[in-house]
């Protein structure tokens, strides 16, 4: 009966001499190791990623919320656009800004209401609490 070629390969490879060996483990390691170092660091920056970009919804809304109490009752929250701050949003982007970062220093956006005619900024410490409110 014909063994798989993979049954072979492993019956060979014990028949190797202890050099060859040494150099198929070697040549295995070294094409291996670059994949699996690269495999297991993205799922850690796409996990960071996924929660830079949900800390930067929610903080938002707590800074919409925040624009729409300052403002009074005639100001809707359909009236109130909230951007990331531009200096914030490049540092996340250049990735000199960390979810580390983010958790120890906040994020800070821009707020603006058109109707009123109306701009500001507004801060977040690192566990998304408003912190900081200002008219421009």
């Amino acid at each position: 009966e014909e063994k798989p070629s993979l049954y072979r390969k492993a019956v060979s490879v014990g028949s190797m001499s202890p050099m060859k060996k040494l150099i198929s483990l070697t040549t295995l390691t070294l094409l291996v190791a670059p994949f699996l170092s690269l495999t297991l660091l993205k799922p850690a920056t796409a996990n960071d990623d996924a929660k830079i970009n949900a800390r930067i919804g929610a903080w938002g809304r707590n800074c919409k919320n925040e624009v729409a109490a300052r403002l009074g009752s005639d100001v809707s929250m359909a009236d109130i656009n909230v951007t990331l701050s531009e200096t914030t949003q490049s540092s996340i982007n250049a990735g000199e800004m960390t979810l580390n970062d983010i958790n120890k220093d906040g994020l800070v956006y821009n707020w603006s209401v058109p109707k009123k005619k109306v701009t500001g900024y507004c801060g977040t410490d690192g566990k998304g609490n408003f912190n900081e409110f200002q008219f421009n």
